[in-house]
């Protein structure tokens, strides 16, 4: 830590998660601060369908009083606004004068959804380590607040102003590596919770899939195509070196939402690999149009990448072009999980159910075309809609949210906030049981798998019969 960071301000970083986890993004907003003297503390606050911040109040006023910091950050999405407004509300009520910011993807998207409350004085649209920079410096004087980019707030007269949003980083290296030390599930053997390593190598993603909050949030920028970017594969290597050297792990994931765009940056990265952790091997995920090129396979192959994780969401060709915007036909999906089974990778797939206007015939693709893949591991979500993407614009405009169910989740696992008929909601949950099952259907006796989707329905019916 700077020696400096006792004469500035301190910054606590607040996340409302659904479990615990390593929040990468909060992770580099720590060191990055730190780096320029700051004193940061993060407390993550874990939630379920039925809690509130008002339960977790003692635990946010004992730390603010032990750290007492000049500013407090509330890390947003969708699900887990209620707990911010409601913890945001109530720390404003014990401690007037500290300032509150909110950043994330519901925050970057939705500004007005914080401001509209006096609890909330800033909102920080997209990435946040220069905006975050420039308010502590200017130690909340409004004249220079005003000039923030990426800055959204109310003015002396209380209206809500935007400012334009800032241009995204572009050299990713100028980054310091994420302070890893914030993350919950780390023990104190060293030993990460999951026994891997998290990793990212770059930010942003380039396709424009109309349930995403990243193609939202690269809209918000006059040039989005700044907004895809990667380290350098020398300085992604030298954070593994330094989690090899202070963590405890048996193999990577890289949470990229696309890795390996750049054949040329991919080839060097797994060349570099390859000799540096031989032993060590990771998964990533791909697209299906890249993992048809036998190309990127065998350089992942080789490099030591054992899994592959693809999105497929629909098993619906129409629908998924349609109303998805993922334009890839099934033969492409089919392909690319031949080149992957070839090459000896694990295929990991992802699906949803509960889609807006998705009828019961393209439920049943999903379902086949699950079956005819047989991926070693099937993810299946109900859907859930984030604010002001397409696919949220598109269910807001034909009254499809139910906004009290809506208010009560935390995952989107367990139900749809869609206005559907009891019959179809019920489906749909049923469904996603029987997708995330198909691994299973291949391996073993139909009877056990009806056994095991009997009693995960009923878990789940016990616990959420209360949303009907």
């Amino acid at each position: 830590m700077n020696s400096k960071s006792q004469d500035k301000k301190k910054v606590l970083f607040v996340m409302f998660a659904p479990h615990p986890a390593f929040q990468a993004q909060i992770g580099v907003l720590s060191a990055f601060l730190e780096n320029q003297g700051y004193n940061v503390r993060y407390l993550e606050i874990t939630i379920y369908t039925d809690e509130y911040p008002n339960k977790h109040s003692e635990l946010v006023e004992k730390v603010i009083i032990e750290f007492s910091p000049d500013l407090i950050g509330f890390s947003s999405y969708d699900m887990n606004y209620y707990h911010i407004v409601d913890c945001g509300i109530f720390v404003k009520s014990r401690f007037p004068h500290l300032k509150i910011i909110v950043g994330g993807h519901h925050a970057s998207l939705a500004p007005e959804d914080y401001l509209k409350y006096d609890a909330f004085d800033y909102v920080c649209i997209g990435e946040g380590e220069y905006v975050l920079l420039d308010l502590l410096e200017s130690s909340f004087n409004f004249q220079i607040i005003s000039s923030i980019r990426g800055l959204c707030f109310r003015n002396s007269d209380g209206i809500i102003t935007m400012n334009k949003p800032r241009e995204p980083i572009v050299n990713l290296d100028d980054l310091p590596f994420a302070d890893r030390s914030i993350d919950p599930s780390i023990k104190t053997s060293g030993h990460l919770y999951a026994d891997y390593l998290p990793m990212l190598a770059g930010k942003g993603c380039p396709f424009n899939c109309s349930y995403c909050a990243n193609e939202a949030v690269r809209k918000l920028y006059p040039d989005g195509n700044k907004y895809v970017r990667v380290r350098s594969p020398e300085r992604v290597i030298e954070e593994i070196e330094y989690c090899k050297m202070n963590y405890k792990f048996s193999f990577i994931i890289f949470f990229d939402d696309i890795f390996a765009a750049n054949l040329k940056w991919l080839d060097k990265f797994c060349a570099i690999y390859a000799k540096k952790f031989p032993d060590i091997p990771f998964h990533c995920l791909l697209r299906p149009e890249m993992a048809v090129n036998e190309e990127t396979l065998i350089m992942l192959s080789k490099a030591g990448c054992v899994n592959i994780k693809i999105g497929m969401e629909s098993g619906s060709e129409e629908y998924r072009m349609r109303m998805l915007k993922r334009n890839m036909t099934n033969k492409t999906i089919l392909k690319a999980v031949s080149l992957i089974r070839k090459h000896k990778m694990d295929l990991q797939i992802f699906m949803m159910v509960g889609l807006p206007d998705e009828s019961y015939l393209d439920m049943l693709k999903t379902l086949c075309l699950n079956l005819r893949i047989r991926a070693d591991s099937v993810q299946t979500a109900i859907f859930y809609p984030f604010k002001n993407t397409p696919l949220y614009n598109y269910c807001a405009q034909h009254n499809l949210l139910n906004e009290e169910r809506r208010k009560k989740m935390v995952v989107y696992t367990y139900d749809t906030c869609l206005n559907f008929p009891l019959i179809k909601r019920y489906l749909i949950i049923l469904l996603k049981w029987i997708n995330s099952s198909t691994p299973i259907f291949c391996r073993f006796h139909f009877s056990y798998v009806w056994l095991f989707l009997c009693a995960q329905y009923r878990s789940w019916f016990h616990k959420r019969i209360d949303y009907a």
